[in-house]
C-alpha cells in the first residue's frame, strides 16, 4: 500500500490566457477544477497506474468535501483528519508560452491536537512494506519539525518514506533519513547555499552527501535539463522527454509517484528511472493536474535516454 500525506490539500483551478495582464482584465479559457495538493496528485497518479493508494492529511469545509468525494469517485481510499475552516482553492494560470502564474490560498489553521491526531492516524495506517509519501508544504500552525518526527515514527512502524519538500521542512526532514529524497535543482542549491547555476558535477557531489545507510536514493529534478538519479553505486542522468505540453502543474508529483510505484513493484534502478521520467512527461501532456494513463507512460518510457555518469 502506498500512503500519501497532504497537510494542505487544495481545489486546484487551472486556466489558460493568451497573455497575462497584471492590473488589467484577463479572460480565462479552458478552466478546469481538480482535487489537488502534492500528495493528492501522487495518489491520483498511482491509481492511474493501477496501484493501491490511500490519501490522508487535513480537510475542511465544503472544499474538503469536494476533494474527498472526488477521490472516492476515483476509487482512491481516504482517511483524512477533519478540521475547522475551509480547505484552500488555488488558481494556476498558463499563458500562450506555457509560463505558469500561481495564486495560492493559505488554507485552514491547524492546532496541536489535530496534528497529533494525524500523526497517530499515519502510524496506525503504516504496515510493514508500506511506502509513505510525505510531500509539499504544511498548513499554518504546523511546526516545521513535523516531517522529521513523522519520518522517524513511520520508520519505527516498519515502513519506508519518499520525501519531497523544501525550505526548513526539507532541511529538518532529511535528518531523519528517508528512503528517497527528491529535491529540485533550486531546492538543493538553496539548502547548500550555492548558486542556482551550479553544474551537474557539483549537484552530484552535493547530493551524494545526503546518502546514508537508510537514504538510498537522491533524485534531483532539473526541468528541461532532465533529472539526476543518485545512489551509492550509480549516478544516472535522464534526459527530459520532448512532448507536447499542456500543463507543467503536477509534473514533479508525477515523478514522485513514478519513483514510489516503481519501488513498490520492485523495478530495477534503470526501469525506475525510465518509468518516473515517463510519468512526469505524461503529466505535462495532460491538462490541469490529471495524470497520464499507464498506456501513455509505457510508450514514453521506451524513449527515455539515460547516461551513466558514475558507476562503482
Amino acid at each position: 500500500m502506498i500512503i500519501t500525506v497532504t497537510f494542505n490539500p487544495a481545489i486546484d483551478k487551472t486556466a489558460e490566457v493568451e497573455e497575462l495582464k497584471v492590473g488589467g482584465l484577463n479572460r480565462l479559457s479552458n478552466v478546469m477544477q481538480d482535487a489537488g495538493g502534492k500528495g493528492v496528485n501522487v495518489s491520483k497518479t498511482i491509481k492511474a497506474f493501477g496501484g493501491e493508494t490511500l490519501c490522508t492529511g487535513f480537510l475542511a469545509g465544503s472544499a474538503g468535501e469536494y476533494i474527498d468525494h472526488t477521490l472516492k469517485d476515483l476509487h482512491i481510499n481516504t482517511n483524512f483528519v477533519w478540521v475547522e475552516g475551509m480547505t484552500r482553492t488555488n488558481l494556476k494560470v498558463l499563458d500562450k508560452d506555457m509560463e505558469l502564474t500561481e495564486l495560492n490560498e493559505a488554507g485552514p489553521l491547524i492546532g496541536e491536537v489535530e496534528v497529533e491526531q494525524l500523526k497517530q492516524k499515519i502510524c496506525e495506517l503504516c504496515k510493514n512494506d508500506s511506502i509513505v509519501v510525505l510531500s509539499g508544504n504544511v498548513s499554518k500552525g504546523v511546526d516545521t519539525n513535523i516531517y522529521y518526527e513523522l519520518i522517524n515514527e513511520i520508520k519505527k512502524a516498519g515502513s519506508r518514506v519518499v520525501f519531497d519538500a523544501d525550505g526548513e521542512l526539507f532541511a529538518k526532514g532529511i535528518q531523519a533519513k528517508p528512503l528517497v529524497i527528491k529535491p529540485n535543482k533550486y531546492e538543493l542549491a538553496t539548502y547548500f547555499g550555492v548558486s542556482q547555476d551550479v553544474d551537474n558535477k557539483e549537484i552530484i557531489s552535493l547530493a551524494k552527501t545526503l546518502l546514508n545507510e537508510d537514504t538510498k536514493y537522491v533524485v534531483v529534478s532539473m526541468g528541461k535539463q532532465g533529472a539526476i538519479f543518485i545512489t551509492q553505486d550509480q549516478v544516472i542522468l535522464a534526459e527530459a522527454l520532448k512532448v507536447e505540453a499542456h500543463s507543467s502543474v503536477g509534473a514533479g508529483d508525477a515523478m514522485v509517484a513514478g519513483i514510489t510505484y516503481a519501488i513498490e513493484q520492485g523495478y530495477s534502478l534503470e526501469e525506475m528511472i525510465r518509468f518516473a521520467v515517463a510519468a512526469s512527461a505524461g503529466a505535462v501532456m495532460t491538462k490541469g493536474t490529471q495524470p497520464a494513463s499507464m498506456e501513455v507512460v509505457k510508450e514514453l518510457k521506451n524513449k527515455v535516454v539515460l547516461t551513466t555518469l558514475e558507476e562503482n
